[in-house]
């Protein structure tokens, strides 16, 4: 089976594509040690940007072939909002610096009840895997998706916003969802588009 490096320490992520792979036999691999990863300012216009910069920069610094991803977050409601998080999901103004998961579910759990209690929404995604000398492969992609603003009294590790979405095949909010109902949702969301690109590389 074929491995992929991404590099993150977020096993959440680690799943997500994991699970969006797995169809074509490709398994992948986090970062254990996250002290292995130099910092990277994601200053970036696009997740594209900020994908493509941790991409160049982890392949060096790993000495490996790495994937790195970044995405954004546009409710249909929010179209032209100030409020509306494109790329800055886990900045909010309701707390200073970087926000704990559990704020970051109480202020869009706040936000999507002021737009009605459900919102429809897309993440948008920038993936990237480069080389250590600096070759790369890049690819966007995206899916829609359900929020609520009721939480589940489960929250997923690293990926906290899963709490408030809910899968409209199994009826269950995704943070509830086994390992395998998550694995076919990633195939069923991104499981194309990510494996055509994974396939077309030479890496």
């Amino acid at each position: 089976m074929k491995e992929i490096l991404m590099a993150t320490t977020n096993q959440a992520k680690i799943d997500q594509i994991g699970g969006a792979l797995s169809g074509i036999g490709v398994s992948v691999v986090g970062v254990e040690n996250k002290e292995m990863l130099p910092e990277v300012i994601e200053d970036g216009k696009t997740a594209m940007d900020n994908a493509k910069k941790k991409a160049l920069v982890f392949a060096k610094a790993l000495g490996r072939v790495v994937l790195s991803m970044d995405n954004t977050l546009y409710f249909d409601k929010l179209d032209g909002d100030p409020r509306q998080p494109g790329l800055n999901v886990r900045r909010i103004t309701s707390a200073a610096g970087k926000p704990t998961d559990e704020e970051m579910v109480k202020y869009y759990s706040g936000l999507i009840k002021e737009l009605g209690g459900t919102a429809e929404a897309r993440w948008e995604y920038g993936v990237c895997i480069a080389d250590p000398n600096g070759e790369l492969g890049e690819a966007t992609f995206g899916y829609k998706t359900t929020f609520v603003s009721q939480p589940s009294l489960k929250m997923m590790d690293g990926y906290p916003l899963e709490s408030l979405q809910m899968d409209e095949v199994t009826g269950k909010y995704r943070s509830e969802m086994t390992k395998e109902e998550l694995e076919i949702l990633w195939q069923r969301k991104i499981g194309e588009p990510l494996s055509a690109f994974v396939k077309s590389l030479n890496f």
